[in-house]
């Protein structure tokens, strides 16, 4: 199960855009990870430490630490899908020019 590279929001799945927007994820190999929301005239991004356990991602965002616990499964055909509060949001893999 490898997370390493660019997820988009899955613009097929109307509930993910609808409540999230257009968001990019990025992680990186150094735990890094950058949660892009995708503006019509700008990018917020706002950047993270992840690691994964288990069936869960956990993140910690320095500049405003806080533990966030987030269960995630992908899929064979790379279906990203996120539960936050019990609600799942689904994203693809991007490009790397996405």
């Amino acid at each position: 199960m490898n997370l390493i590279g660019r997820w988009i929001a899955d613009k097929s799945d109307t509930l993910t855009i609808s409540e999230l927007g257009n968001v990019l994820l990025e992680f990186d190999e150094d735990g890094s990870l950058a949660y892009v929301i995708r503006l019509e005239d700008r990018e917020q991004i706002i950047k993270l430490q992840y690691r994964i356990d288990g069936d869960v991602i956990v993140t910690d965002q320095p500049s405003a630490p806080r533990v966030e616990r987030t269960a995630f499964s992908l899929s064979d055909d790379e279906v990203l899908t996120l539960s936050f509060g019990g609600v799942p949001y689904q994203f693809i893999r991007g490009k790397t020019s996405e």
